[in-house]
C-alpha cells in the first residue's frame, strides 16, 4: 500500500509540474550566485486576483538593481506534444519595418503627483520576434493531463499573473506603499514587470515568409533547413481585454497602432529548460538604463 502511494504522489508531483518548477527555480538561485545574472528569487506561489479571477503566480524574480520583476510560468507540457513551433507574422502593424520593440510593463508615478500611469519600457527593435505557436507532436508517449493548446495555456497564465500583480502594486502605491515601487535620482517612483515562460518544450523557429504560399491553395511548403532548434525567443502577443488590467496607457491621438502596442501586445520570453542560464544572463538586463519609455520620466 505504502510503495503504491509512493508511485501515485511521484506521478502527481512529475504530471503537475511541481518538481519541473522548483527545479527551475533552484537553477536560478545558483546562477544569480555566480554573478552571471542579475536576477534573485523573490516570492512563489504569490496569489493575486485579476478580474474576481484568482491565480497563483508560479515565482517571481526581482532584478538585483532596479525594481523590475520577471512574472513566471513553469510549464512541463505533456511528452507527446512537447514541440512547440513559431513562426513569424510577416504583417503585424503599420510602422517601422526594421523590427519589433521588445517591450515590458511600466508602472511610474512622478514625484508630487498624485497620478500614477501605465505605459511600456521598450529596448531594441528586433527582427527575431515570433507571432505563430504551434505544437507538433513526437514520438512521446502521452500522459493524458493537457491536450493541444499547452502555449495557449501558459501564456494565458502568466499574463493573468502578470496584470493582476501590476493591480496589485498600482493600489498598494495609491495607498502609500513603497512594497513595488522605487524612487529614482529625482524621487520619481517607477516599477517594470515582464511575464516569462519556462518549459520542458524544445524550441523550433522558422524564418520562412508565409505571405509567399499559394494563394488559391491556401498552402505553403517550408523546408526543413528552413526549422531550427533554439533555446529561448521572443513571443509577441497580443493579450485580450480580457486578460488585461484595468488600467489604460493610451494616450491622447493615438492611432489604432499604438493601442495595438500601448494596451495589448506584450512581449512573452519562451525559455527551454537548457537556456535558462543564457536567458538570464543576457545583456538585455544588465544595463537597465538602455531601456527607453513611451512616457515621460524624466
Amino acid at each position: 500500500m505504502t510503495e503504491e502511494l509512493g508511485k501515485g504522489i511521484v506521478r502527481v508531483l512529475n504530471v503537475h509540474g511541481y518538481v519541473f518548477q522548483y527545479s527551475v527555480l533552484k537553477t536560478i538561485e545558483s546562477i544569480y550566485r555566480t554573478g552571471r545574472s542579475p536576477w534573485g528569487f523573490e516570492a512563489a506561489e504569490f496569489p493575486v486576483s485579476l478580474k474576481n479571477t484568482p491565480v497563483h503566480i508560479d515565482f517571481i524574480l526581482a532584478h538585483k538593481e532596479e525594481y523590475s520583476y520577471i512574472i513566471a510560468e513553469c510549464k512541463r507540457c505533456d511528452p507527446s506534444l512537447s514541440n512547440w513551433c513559431f513562426i513569424k507574422a510577416p504583417y503585424v502593424s503599420r510602422g517601422p519595418s526594421r523590427g519589433e520593440r521588445i517591450v515590458r510593463e511600466l508602472i511610474f508615478k512622478a514625484k508630487g503627483s498624485p497620478v500614477i500611469k501605465t505605459g511600456l519600457q521598450w529596448i531594441v527593435r528586433s527582427n527575431e520576434v515570433y507571432h505563430l505557436p504551434f505544437e507538433l507532436r513526437n514520438r512521446g508517449k502521452g500522459e493524458g493531463q493537457y491536450g493541444r493548446g499547452q502555449i495557449n495555456d501558459s501564456v494565458t497564465q502568466v499574463l493573468r499573473g502578470l496584470n493582476g500583480l501590476i493591480e496589485l502594486a498600482i493600489e498598494s502605491a495609491k495607498r502609500g506603499s513603497m512594497a513595488f515601487l522605487k524612487s529614482d535620482p529625482r524621487e520619481n517612483l517607477y516599477a517594470t514587470f515582464m511575464p516569462v515562460v519556462f518549459t520542458t518544450a524544445k524550441l523550433w523557429v522558422s524564418d520562412c515568409d508565409i505571405s509567399l504560399g499559394n494563394i488559391e491553395s491556401g498552402n505553403i511548403e517550408i523546408e526543413e533547413s528552413k526549422l531550427h532548434e533554439v533555446k529561448w525567443l521572443f513571443y509577441q502577443y497580443g493579450q485580450s481585454p480580457a486578460l488585461k488590467h484595468s488600467y489604460s496607457a493610451v494616450r491622447e491621438n493615438s492611432d489604432i497602432s499604438q493601442i495595438l502596442y500601448l494596451d495589448y501586445t506584450r512581449t512573452i520570453p519562451i525559455v527551454n529548460a537548457s537556456g535558462i542560464g543564457e536567458f538570464l544572463s543576457d545583456d538585455l538586463w544588465h544595463w537597465p538604463a538602455d531601456w527607453q519609455s513611451d512616457i515621460d520620466i524624466k
